[in-house]
Formats: structure tokens, C-alpha cells, sequence
């Protein structure tokens, strides 16, 4: 594994740059360790820190910007596809918006340091039409920020970390491929979870109009993403409109005394 710091070494910032955009462009490669080496190297006087921490800015705003441009030109889409490894796409879709929305040049400066909130804030403020200079002079403060804070940590215990770099790279790739095995056996267990311990009744079209017009009705809840919503706010009489993202917040307030009925896209 000494190629990896021998290739820190000899390419320097290209090198950053390289690791720094497969991170921000959503390939499962962590580059925060990486840059902890990479100053850890600095400080053996094998590279750059100046070098090192420009070449890991500029692979970052550069996947970032593609994901912004991704945004701006398709919309909610590229965000459909960044969730659907999450849990609930919806929810996280909705999730993603609305904090988004509430603190946008503080979620662009901090992102880097946000797990789960990278991934989808460069085409949210695409989508948003967060002007681009905004966007770009945010999105390279906050990577200046988190390549300084690996690489600052590497130079400051350069020389321990230097002289333990083949075990530090080899317990990378360790650390790496439990970290997705674990991420896999938890995202598939605790689906199976929720449908086993969650899942309710279906009831269909006809069966709903019918008990609509007894006298203990339903609470029919319309939970569509606001996409669909928009293009077609038909709907079913009596419902009430409730966002996937803010459920949680009025689930205290839904009656225990009457069956709930959800529909959705």
C-alpha cells in the first residue's frame, strides 16, 4: 500500500483534486482520511500544503458545480436519484428541501461537514436558483474549510501519522468496506423492521366512498410530493393535505379514535 502515499507524494494536488471529487461526486470513497495523510505527508516535507489543500478545494467545487448545473437544469429529479439509497425517498426529498430552504448560504458553507446534507445541497441550490457567485463563493469557503481541518490535523501529528501510513492505509480500506457492509446489513434490516411492524390494511376506492358516508368517517390523509401536488391538487373530498417531510410534526394532533387513511402517488 505505499503507492498511495508515493502517489500523494509525487502528484500532489492533482492527486487531491482526484480524491476530493470522487467524494463530491457520489462515489463511496471517503477523502476526509485522505487528507489527513496528506498533511501528515506535508509535514515530512514529501508535499505541498499549500498545493494539497488547493488541489482538494478545487475537485470539490468542480463535482459540486456539475451537481448545481444538474439541479438547475432537471430539477427534483437529480434529488429522486441522490435518495433512493435513503430509507424513505420521499421524506428524504421533502427533508432535504425544506432545511434547504430555511438556512441556505449556512447548508452551502457547512455541508462538508453534514453527513447525509453534501450529497444533496449542490442541486438543491441549483434547483433553488441560488446565484451561481453565492453558490460558488459559499461552496469554496466551505471546502477550504474541510480540506483545511484534514489536512491541519495530518501537519499537526505529521510525524506519527507519517511513520504509520502503510498501517493507516491498509486500515482505510478495512475501515471502508465494513463501513458499507454495515451500512447495507442496517439499511436492509431495518426496512424489513418497519413493513413487518408497520404496515397497515389496504383499503381500495370503493371501500373508502362507502365508509366516507357512515358516520364514523375516516381521517383521509392526501400525503403526495409536492410535484404531483402542484400539477394536479385535485383532492378526494373531506381529505386533508399533509407534506411526507412534516408529518411528524402534526401525527400528535391526527384523532386515536377514528381509522387514519393515507393515499399518496
Amino acid at each position: 500500500m505505499e503507492w498511495f502515499s508515493l502517489f500523494i507524494s509525487q502528484y500532489g494536488g492533482a492527486a487531491m483534486f482526484l480524491f476530493s471529487f470522487l467524494e463530491n461526486i457520489g462515489a463511496p470513497f471517503p477523502a476526509f482520511p485522505v487528507f489527513v495523510l496528506a498533511g501528515a505527508l506535508s509535514a515530512a516535507g514529501q508535499a505541498s500544503l499549500p498545493v494539497l489543500v488547493a488541489g482538494a478545494v478545487l475537485g470539490a467545487v468542480v463535482a459540486d458545480g456539475i451537481w448545481y448545473d444538474l439541479g438547475r437544469r432537471r430539477g427534483k429529479r437529480v434529488l429522486f436519484t441522490l435518495c433512493r439509497i435513503s430509507l424513505n425517498p420521499d421524506v428524504c426529498v421533502e427533508s432535504a428541501v425544506d432545511q434547504f430552504h430555511r438556512r441556505k448560504a449556512v447548508t452551502i458553507l457547512l455541508a462538508k461537514f453534514l453527513p447525509g446534507v453534501n450529497a444533496v445541497m449542490p442541486p438543491l441550490a441549483g434547483i433553488a436558483a441560488v446565484p451561481f457567485s453565492l453558490f460558488l463563493l459559499a461552496d469554496s469557503l466551505g471546502a477550504l474549510l474541510w480540506a483545511a481541518a484534514g489536512t491541519g490535523l495530518g501537519r499537526a501529528f505529521g510525524l506519527e501519522i507519517a511513520g504509520s501510513a502503510r498501517t493507516i492505509q491498509g486500515g482505510m480500506v478495512w475501515v471502508l468496506a465494513a463501513g458499507l457492509v454495515a451500512y447495507l446489513l442496517w439499511a436492509v434490516g431495518y426496512r424489513v423492521f418497519l413493513v413487518k411492524w408497520y404496515a397497515a390494511p389496504r383499503i381500495d376506492a370503493d371501500d373508502l366512498h362507502e365508509r366516507m358516508k357512515g358516520e364514523n368517517t375516516p381521517v383521509v390523509l392526501d400525503l403526495r410530493r409536492d410535484e404531483y401536488y402542484d400539477h394536479g391538487d385535485q383532492m378526494i373530498a373531506g381529505s386533508f393535505r399533509l407534506r411526507p417531510a412534516t408529518f411528524h410534526r402534526f401525527a400528535h394532533h391526527l384523532p386515536r379514535d377514528r381509522d387514519l387513511v393515507f393515499y399518496c402517488t
